[in-house]
């Protein structure tokens, strides 16, 4: 009896453990499916078009962007320089571009904002 709560509670932890590591790894996976050059080029494009936005709220990955701020479509360039990142949206704020997922609203991906020189 006493193994088999030994056991029973073994296997708890772990699955508790596990459950609670996936939200970051998938997070971080997403972000690391970006090379530099990537990040750069889609930052140059999204520039070019969008002025950003005064920070209203924070930019985290997996943070909510508010119904009230406008979300853009990736132009076309940046879908063919990432085709990872099709079918989502992107705002800029501040000196970050944040990559979101259009349905949820969540932000996926984040990483400065570059300018062409």
């Amino acid at each position: 009896m006493r193994m088999f709560l030994t056991l029973t509670a073994v296997v708890c932890l772990t699955t508790a453990f596990a459950a609670a590591q996936t939200p970051s790894d998938n997070a971080a996976s997403k972000a690391d499916a970006l090379s530099l050059d990537q990040k750069t080029k889609i930052s140059e494009l999204v520039t070019k078009q969008t002025a950003p936005l005064e920070a209203s709220f924070p930019i985290t990955i997996g943070g909510v962007v508010p119904s009230k701020v406008p979300l853009h479509a990736l132009p076309p360039d940046a879908e063919k320089l990432a085709p990872q990142l099709r079918g989502r949206s992107y705002i800029i704020v501040e000196e970050l571009v944040a990559i979101v997922d259009p349905r949820t609203r969540k932000v996926e991906i984040v990483f400065p904002r570059w300018a062409e020189p």
